[in-house]
This record gives structure tokens, sequence and C-alpha cells, in this order.
């Protein structure tokens, strides 16, 4: 593991019981969202070309991560409701112990793709310091939106940028 994750894991765990969940900027000189590939539970291998053309969610997750509790059932929700326009949620697992992610899910069930990365490869590349963190990708893989933290007053307006991303999408069908 890097001196960057590890720096982030504790940036996390100090900021935990803080939800602030704020909007960044998209990181400069990114376009192109890093591309995540990493196995689900049983082992296949899943990533964002598997949903290229949709428009995706992808988001950093711990099970020692409180907001996450909070979190998850939100992005599943949203899942529920948009999937059929052509939404969907890549949650990116970062537990070295992957029975407590799994613990995790079991109390807090979700149906989109869930992949596990313990050795913390994919946050690097993104630059997470803290959880939860999401990244919103367009169809053509570009990435959109950086959310850092959970608070449920930024909600509609994270939802606002999914509908505007998943309507530019429709029009460009």
């Amino acid at each position: 593991m890097s001196k960057a994750w590890v720096s982030g894991v504790l940036l996390c765990l100090l900021t935990a019981a803080a939800p602030a969940a704020a909007p960044m900027a998209v990181p400069a000189g990114v376009q192109v969202a890093p591309p995540v590939w990493a196995p689900q539970a049983d082992g296949t291998p899943t990533g964002l070309r598997d949903l290229r053309g949709q428009v995706v969610l992808v988001d950093f997750w711990a099970s020692w991560c409180a907001p996450c509790l909070q979190s998850l059932p939100q992005l599943e929700q949203w899942y529920q409701t948009l999937r059929a326009r052509g939404f969907t949620v890549l949650a990116v697992n970062v537990d070295t112990d992957r029975a407590k992610a799994l613990a995790f899910l079991k109390r807090k069930p979700v149906t989109f793709p869930v992949v596990y990365d313990p050795e913390g490869w994919w946050p690097e590349q993104y630059g997470v310091g803290g959880m939860p963190a999401s990244y919103v990708v367009d169809g053509q893989g570009k990435l959109r939106a950086v959310h850092s933290g959970y608070n449920e007053k930024d909600l509609p307006r994270i939802r606002q940028e999914i509908e505007a991303l998943l309507s530019e999408r429709g029009n460009a069908q």
C-alpha cells in the first residue's frame, strides 16, 4: 500500500464523523476517468469499460466508514429508480478483509456492481482523500463531477447532476 493511500485512510478515519459532502473540482488534467477494473465477490472482473454508454457513479467505500452506512442505501435507491434510463453505480470497496465488506453488505444490501480493491490501487488513481468519495462519469467515460463525504442536503444537487447527464445521454441517442 502506498503512503498516499495510508494518509487518505487516516484522513477518512479522522473525518468519518463529519458528514460533509463537499463538491470538488474535477482533478486538473483529468478528462477520462481512470478505468477501474477489479473483481466482484464471485471473482468476475468488472470495470468502467463494461458500463460504457451509461452514466456511472463510481463510489469508494469501506466497512469502517460510518457515512457509508447512509450513502450506500441512497445510491441503491437512485440505482433502482434511474437504471432504466442508463444510470448505474460501480462501488469500489477498499477493505483489506473482504469478510468485513460482505458483512456490511449483508446489513446494507445493494444490487449494483461492487468490486473489491484491498490494495487501494483505484482510490490512489482517483486521488481519494476520504470516504465515501463519489465520481460521476458520463457515457463516454469522462469524469464530470467529484464529491467527497456524505450530507443529505447535498443529495438533490448530486441527483440533479446525474439527471442532467442522463438527459444529455438521451438526447444523443
